[in-house]
């Protein structure tokens, strides 16, 4: 078990993971969509961040035991991070002798394209240096790019992904009410395509996610593997989130996390796999940042991987 420290706190957190360099991350290359794998740079940063990190009792960053839900974004290199710190962590469970002591046998994690990187539209693969060529004061959180997203677009993805966690570490649902499951927000896109997801709202949605949610349990055993769902534990101090995703995405997130204007994400840098940590002061309505852009973990024999 982790060490309580100062970062911890009696509230519930949030770890935001940016996935390990790619070969347009290393080269500038904005990337959005574009669905390309970890370099093998990438995928050594991922196994330092789990070694270091998620496979560490002795570290007092990260409160590994508290982690329950884990969101990842569906484009492979937040998939590869990810699986990385689940391999590794049940790499060192075999070590160890405990085959269900691992963050990640215990957790529910689900894939949203919520979390999908800020789509650059047609600057999709172009340097901040090729566009400023004929765009001299161009400014992504300023300008937002051609025929992609508008930071108000990736502040609306933020909210819904926020609202879900909020929800989630207070144990009620979008009505305020006390409940033990919550519906996973979706895209649009997923909404209109995907005919097995809910689409009510209120009261009768939440009616429909618990009808769901037993069904679901009375025919497998239990909401592990549900995309649609996720369950909410008694615990209140067992209701941190990991989330992995993107590098402008998550400077996004960290300004709505903060109730500011997504176009403060410009003030976040934050570099490849590298771990962040979100959570409250005083009380839940007051939302902070207690770590950001840690990655002292990257560095291996005297020099930072990556």
């Amino acid at each position: 078990m982790t060490t309580p420290s100062p970062v911890h706190g009696q509230y519930p957190r949030v770890y935001l993971v940016r996935h390990g360099t790619t070969e347009w991350s290393q080269n500038g290359r904005h990337t959005g969509r574009t669905d390309i794998p970890l370099l093998p740079s990438g995928i050594e940063q991922a196994k330092l961040l789990s070694s270091c990190i998620f496979e560490n009792p002795y570290q007092d960053m990260v409160h590994i035991d508290n982690i329950t839900l884990v969101l990842v974004s569906p484009l492979q290199r937040a998939q590869q991070t990810y699986h990385q710190l689940w391999e590794g962590s049940l790499a060192n469970d075999t070590r160890s002798g405990n085959a269900q002591s691992s963050c990640f046998t215990q957790t529910q994690a689900r894939t949203t394209s919520l979390l999908t990187e800020w789509d650059y539209g047609d600057y999709e693969g172009v340097t901040t240096k090729e566009i400023l060529k004929t765009r001299p004061t161009w400014s992504l959180f300023g300008d937002n790019a051609p025929n992609g997203e508008t930071v108000e677009q990736v502040s609306a993805r933020c909210d819904a992904i926020i609202e879900l966690i909020h929800n989630y570490q207070r144990g009620v649902d979008s009505q305020g009410n006390k409940t033990s499951v919550l519906r996973m927000p979706f895209t649009e896109f997923e909404l209109k395509h995907d005919t097995s997801l809910p689409t009510t709202e209120g009261a009768e949605a939440q009616a429909q996610v618990q009808a769901q949610a037993q069904a679901f349990v009375q025919e497998n055993g239990s909401l592990a593997n549900t995309k649609t769902i996720v369950t909410i534990p008694q615990s209140t101090v067992q209701r941190d989130v990991l989330i992995v995703a993107h590098g402008h995405f998550l400077r996004v997130f960290a300004a709505r996390w903060l109730k500011m204007d997504g176009l403060m994400g410009r003030n976040f840098v934050l570099d490849t796999a590298s771990v962040s940590v979100l959570g409250y002061e005083h009380t839940l309505e007051e939302r902070v940042i207690k770590v950001w852009n840690q990655g002292n973990h990257l560095w291996k024999n005297q020099t930072r991987v990556g």
